[in-house]
This record gives structure tokens, sequence and C-alpha cells, in this order.
């Protein structure tokens, strides 16, 4: 009887302690150059969210710290200390919060916050601001894994452009339908004769039970200009992950865009790390084009790459003059 008490006491104890295991809350915000914050993701420990404000002027700009609305912070609360993660060399460093203040974000405004870092000089006449550092708060303990990048002329690239060569000539011809009065001047045959040209190659190893290999790629197929192009050919632009695993099939998992050497409508990333979270891994970065960028936090797995969080930074409407 003593026996089965203590065993019962013993497994009481162990589950209050697991109760009262205080869950992981943080926040994550970009890092521009200029030295203004901008948060954009909470996870609750159990959930992600967005409750800071996204790229809408008709949002009130809070006057000091103390005013801005407690939701916005998430969990983590406004006395939260947050670190930069530097995208240059993966070093850390704390960040001091002053106060909001409203940006331009392309053809918009965006709420901020203002810090003691000080990077290089900006272009004002430019739509954007580089990203310096991912910046996390609320979690000291929690680590930015550093996303590999892979030099495009390496053996690796040219493995990876061979791995991608069937779906991307098959989304090619899925982007060249696309069009409502308008045939490609090049047949699928033609145009599989032209070399695929990778662009970027980001890439990170899962610990898995089954170690896998996440991959992001961008990759371009460019055509010889032909009258009236003005000198700037037609380009078939592609991007998306690549999963491998053991004793596997490559899993691509690609989208192709027809457009023209100016690039119009064609996003590129800018990856800040992966976090782990619960046994979960997650990519940080951004995606953006010539008119918008976009903050992300996808989900990683052996099987899928899911985004969990999309935020729209600022953005252009199409006809916009750049």
């Amino acid at each position: 009887m003593r026996r089965f008490v203590s065993a019962a006491a013993l497994l009481v104890s162990s589950s209050v302690l697991l109760l009262a295991a205080p869950k992981l809350t943080f926040s994550l915000g970009v890092l521009r150059r200029d030295g203004i914050l901008i948060p954009f993701a909470v996870f609750s420990g159990h959930a992600w969210s967005a409750p800071w404000p996204t790229s809408d002027e008709s949002v009130s700009l809070p006057i000091g710290r103390g005013d801005v609305p407690k939701p916005w912070w998430g969990p983590v609360g406004p006395a939260a200390s947050w670190t930069a993660w530097m995208v240059a060399d993966g070093s850390r460093r704390p960040l001091k919060i002053e106060k909001p203040t409203q940006v331009r974000v392309f053809c918009g405004g965006h709420i901020g916050l203002t810090t003691d870092y000080t990077g290089a000089l900006v272009d004002p006449g430019e739509p954007t601001v580089a990203k310096d550092a991912l910046a996390i708060a609320g979690a000291d303990d929690l680590t930015l894994e550093p996303i590999t990048v892979v030099s495009t002329y390496s053996a690796d690239a040219k493995r990876i452009v061979a791995t991608i060569a069937d779906e991307f000539n098959a989304q090619e011809k899925i982007a060249t339908t696309l069009f409502t009065n308008w045939i490609h001047p090049y047949g699928a045959n033609q145009r599989a004769r032209i070399p695929i040209e990778l662009e970027a190659y980001y890439r990170i190893r899962e610990q898995t039970p089954k170690e896998s290999w996440v991959s992001y790629v961008e990759a371009i197929r460019r055509f010889p200009a032909r009258p009236g192009d003005e000198g700037c050919g037609l380009i078939t632009w592609v991007r998306g992950w690549v999963i491998e695993r053991p004793d596997k099939k490559p899993d691509v998992h690609v989208t192709a865009k027809v457009t023209y050497c100016d690039r119009e409508g064609v996003s590129f990333m800018q990856p800040f790390g992966q976090i782990s979270v619960d046994g979960e891994h997650y990519w940080v970065y951004q995606m953006s084009s010539w008119r918008d960028e976009i903050y992300t936090v996808a989900r990683m797995r052996p099987d899928e790459v899911r985004p969990v969080i999309n935020v729209f930074g600022g953005g252009c409407p199409k006809d916009a003059v750049r």
C-alpha cells in the first residue's frame, strides 16, 4: 500500500511540474539598416499570430512606447528585451527599443520602433530599406540557426539544377498557358535546349530520425531578345523548395513565371535563419519584389513546407511608378 501511495504521489507531483512548465513565448521583428525595428510575428506557446499592425496608414501612431496598445506586443509584453541576430555574420547584440515611428515601405506607411542600432547610410529615395537582422524578444535561450548559402558555382549547385530540371520545364509549360492573347515565341523543345541558371540556393539539414535536406532555390532561363523587346528578352523565373530524404526521390515544389528581363512581378528571398520550437523547425525570411515585401515564417517538415505567418510589409500598386 505504501509503495502504491508513493508512486501515486510521484505521478501527481510530476504532472504538476509538467503543467507548471512555462511555455516558450517570443516575438520576431525585422531590423532595418536605418535602425527601425518592425515587429511582425508572435509565438504564444502554441500558435503563431501577427498582432502588430501591418502596412496601414489609417492606424494612429502611438506617441510614446508606453502608448503602444498592449495587444500589439503579444504575450511577451512591452518590457521584453530584444536581441538582434545579424544577417552578415550571425553575431548577436542587444537591441534597445526607443519609441514608435512611421516609416515608408514602398507606397505605404508602416509603424515601427526606433532603436539604438546604427547601420550603414541608406538612400532616402529608395522605396524600402535593406534588412540587417532578425530581432527576437522574450526568449533569451532561443537560437537562430544559420541557413547555408550554397555557391551557385559549386558542384552541388549543378546537382540541384539537374534535380529541378524536369519540374522546371513542367511549370514553365503551365506558365506559358496563363496568357489570354499571347503565345510564347519559343516552343517547348526550343526552351528545353536553353540552359537553366541557378541564381540563389539556400539549404539547411533537418535533424530528423532520417536526416533530410531542405533547400530553397531561385533559377532562371534567359531567352534571346527579339525584335520589339527593346533589348530585354523573355525569361522564365522559377522558385521554390526541394526536400531530399534518404532512399527517396527528391520532392520538388516550384512555381514558374514568364516575364521579361526587368523581372516584373518576380520575388526574391532574403533568409534570416531557422528557429526550432517544440520539435518543429521554422525558416524566417523576407520575400520582396520591385514593388512589395512580405515577412514570412514557414514550418519545415520532412514531407512539406508550409507558411504559418505571412505579413505584408508594404507595397505599391502594379501601375505605380518605381
